[in-house]
């Protein structure tokens, strides 16, 4: 990983920009080459490196107060989680790594990234922005995310009963909601491509899914000169376990394919029974900035951010601003009654 510059020996960091390791002393630039063809390989091919040089180089590290999992490069050690912000970091025990097919490099610096951050904070109407308050560098980091990305073919036959509402109106002209049940059964095959799912348990699926989707074509091959200045997670979640993930996320879209169909909006009971063929993967690390903050009340703040694409994940809300826009909403609800009544 992290690399002396021949010129000068300086420290190198991996510059988005520059498409190539910087020199932090001398200013002088090292291409990477990114020739790759992103594609997937059979889940027989599942192998751990029982020897690589990439991790003996890494120190693996523990956070004490959130379980975090990290490695980094000897240069490159800092004293903060980027996941929790304590300070509580003690060395790990060195562990082998699933042998790692592609990467998709950082797209953004990370002051660039900071500086994006708070013009989306800025637009948010909702957002917490106190929360956020004076960010500086030393509140984000950039991390490389162990996912698996899917594809396979799901073939489900079903049968169950869905539902819909409509409004009917009665012989005296009242409105009313009336709930129709149908049966159904039958066969829905699909294809799902690139279904993303995160094999580390510092970030959750949920937050991955929120800043979705990622470009694949801009994967490339693994190469240790993207790893320059980043921290990688370490992976503790197999092969098989995050299929099991990847199984759940199908069977949502089905459902819901399944609802569309029908023209329905609820499912009252469903059997599902599925098979999955043809499954592949590629093991990649994505780009991915965490932004923590801890407030004024000691509360801490965590949100994530596409270090690919700038998509910031779910942003904490403004409890104030929330409950008064609900408060207006009401008051004017209560305000329209009153005036049909009045003129009535």
């Amino acid at each position: 990983m992290l690399k002396n510059c021949t010129n000068c020996g300086g420290k190198l960091y991996f510059s988005p920009k520059n498409k190539g390791n910087v020199c932090e002393n001398c200013s002088s630039i090292f291409p990477v080459v990114y020739d790759y063809k992103f594609s997937k390989k059979p889940f027989e091919e599942n192998v751990i490196v029982e020897k690589d040089e990439f991790a003996d180089a890494l120190e693996n590290v523990k956070c004490s107060s959130c379980g975090a999992n990290l490695m980094f490069n000897k240069f490159q050690m800092q004293s903060v989680c980027p996941y929790c912000g304590s300070t509580t970091m003690v060395k790990g025990k060195k562990k082998k790594l699933l042998y790692i097919d592609s990467i998709v490099p950082f797209s953004y610096s990370k002051n660039e990234a900071l500086d994006l951050f708070k013009s989306i904070l800025k637009k948010k109407f909702y957002a917490n922005k106190k929360a956020f308050k004076n960010l500086t560098g030393d509140d984000i980091s950039g991390v490389y995310v162990n996912t698996f990305v899917f594809d396979f073919i799901a073939s489900s036959q079903y049968y169950g009963t869905l539902s819909f509402t409509k409004t009917v109106r009665d012989r005296d002209g009242t409105s009313r909601t009336k709930t129709i049940y149908r049966d159904v059964s039958g066969v829905i095959d699909k294809k799902f491509n690139n279904v993303s799912v995160e094999a580390n348990s510092n970030i959750e699926q949920k937050e991955l899914t929120s800043i979705l989707p990622f470009d694949y074509s801009g994967a490339v091959a693994f190469k240790d000169d993207f790893m320059n200045g980043y921290i990688l997670e370490y992976q503790d979640r197999m092969l098989d376990d995050c299929f099991k993930v990847a199984e759940n996320i199908a069977k949502k879209q089905i459902e819901r394919e399944i609802l569309l169909r029908y023209n329905c909006d609820r499912i009252e009971r469903l059997n599902l029974n599925t098979t999955y063929s043809d499954k592949r993967y590629n093991y990649c690390l994505l780009p991915i900035y965490i932004i923590n903050k801890i407030d004024k009340k000691n509360k801490h703040h965590k949100v994530v951010m596409n270090g690919q694409t700038g998509k910031v994940g779910s942003l904490p809300k403004d409890k104030l601003r929330v409950f008064l826009t609900a408060l207006f909403v009401a008051l004017g609800i209560v305000g329209i009654a009153l005036l049909i009544m009045y003129l009535v």
